[in-house]
């Protein structure tokens, strides 16, 4: 029996996919729950997740420029990750808000130490991690070389770790919380800094594939990146995927917990471990499998139509999240991630690194990560925040939906315009060369 091939290089890169998200889950899914917990209302919290993805935007050119600069994206990588674990451990000591600001107004919130030191918190944690996102798909990029489209199979292993501690995480928060309205966290601290402490010994055994051209005219070579129009539409898609990406990673388990907080307060005792299992369907049941069969797809349908099927799968969900009321039945709708957020992730990821002239991976892939975390994921946080508060969160889903779909019409013209626009281009340039 001939066993499969299996490339080496490869492993450690899987591997840090794997314990990076695992050491990561114990606290991001929960955020904007732990904020929401301390007091703090939709609008503020929108404000202030809105706020996080900018401090990316301008963190990601710069450290990108510095590692093609100075090729120096292992050291930076391997830094960030410690700070990760840091910043994570510190939360112990972040202080409690104090329980009468959680019934004023947000200008109160405002004016006390606790919720600034909770801000800095997010703001270290949120860039560090950023980093650690941008320089790992870069550096796993270029061990693939010319095999971008396998992207998404190692990027799988991420997913396969997220949800491997996601549903025990939920269960582990609820146990040690004993049955308490107030969650306590803790035991996602200290498996979180475990992880992360793993992840920094496998982090050191991948393969640094820097090139060595460095770019001396990055602003020129920038220039003729964004000068074609194909580019720039590719963009104002990021964009709108971040929006609606932001919509959920940030407000479905507020939104969860507002369901069963309205309609089946009998079972908030349990709500954690509701999350964590929708955690770990959306991982297992919907992005593992498209991760691994992504390249295939995208070699059939190309980029941008994988972008097309997102924002489609997209407006489906944000309608059964309208009209779903108990939140066990928004579970099993996490299936549909795989087309909603693996298979167009990897084709942008992969689709970027393509579009990156030699000399600036670390940089160009770090510009479009903006496009998509900074100036996406901030508005869809800012608008998803202010709808909660005017709206309530079933029906800004449906708004949602509704521009989902609406987008996605307009992507697929669009699409099919400059397709037009491209062969007419071809066959004038044939006819000026007869």
């Amino acid at each position: 029996m001939r066993l499969p091939d299996v490339n080496v290089k490869l492993l450690p890169i899987k591997a840090h996919f794997f314990l990076m998200n695992g050491g990561t889950t114990p606290l991001t899914p929960y955020l904007t729950t732990i904020a929401k917990q301390r007091g703090y209302s939709a609008r503020l919290v929108g404000a202030v997740f809105s706020v996080l993805p900018l401090t990316a935007v301008l963190a990601r050119p710069i450290f990108g420029a510095v590692a093609d600069h100075y090729r120096c994206q292992k050291t930076m990588f391997l830094s960030f990750i410690v700070v990760i674990a840091l910043i994570t451990a510190s939360y112990k000591f972040v202080p409690d808000q104090p329980v009468d600001v959680s019934n004023e107004r947000d200008e109160t919130a405002l004016t006390t130490h606790q919720f600034w030191l909770f801000c800095v918190f997010l703001v270290v944690r949120y860039v560090s991690n950023s980093m650690v996102t941008t320089l790992t798909e870069t550096i796993c990029l270029q061990n693939l070389g010319k095999d971008t489209h396998k992207f998404g199979q190692q990027r799988l292993w991420g997913c396969i770790g997220w949800g491997s501690v996601s549903m025990m995480m939920g269960w582990l928060i609820d146990w040690y919380s004993s049955g308490s309205m107030v969650k306590d966290y803790t035991p996602g601290i200290i498996v979180s800094v475990v992880f992360l402490l793993a992840d920094l010994l496998v982090a050191f055994k991948i393969e640094d594939c820097q090139s060595d051209v460095v770019s001396t005219h990055i602003f020129k070579d920038l220039k003729k990146v964004f000068n074609d129009n194909k580019v720039v539409c590719f963009l104002v898609w990021v964009v709108f995927f971040g929006i609606f990406y932001g919509s959920i990673s940030l407000y479905l388990l507020w939104h969860m917990e507002e369901l069963v907080t309205k309609y089946y307060p009998e079972k908030y005792s349990s709500i954690k471990t509701i999350q964590g299992t929708l955690i770990a369907v959306k991982c297992f049941g919907g992005e593992a499998p498209f991760f691994f069969l992504s390249g295939k797809i995208i070699k059939k349908v190309g980029h941008l139509n994988s972008i097309i099927i997102g924002l489609a799968t997209l407006s489906l969900r944000f309608f059964l999240y309208y009209i779903i009321k108990d939140p066990v039945w928004v579970v099993p709708v996490e299936i549909l991630s795989g087309l909603g957020f693996a298979l167009p992730y990897t084709a942008m990821t992969a689709y970027g690194s393509m579009l990156a002239p030699e000399g600036l991976k670390s940089t160009v892939q770090g510009l479009f990560s903006t496009f998509f975390h900074g100036v996406g994921v901030s508005l869809g946080s800012l608008i998803t925040g202010y709808l909660f508060n005017e709206l309530g969160s079933s029906y800004t889903y449906l708004v949602l939906s509704i521009l989902a779909l609406v987008v996605c019409c307009i992507q697929t013209f669009t699409i099919r315009i400059m397709a037009k626009t491209t062969k007419l281009q071809d066959n004038s340039n044939v006819n000026t060369e007869a």
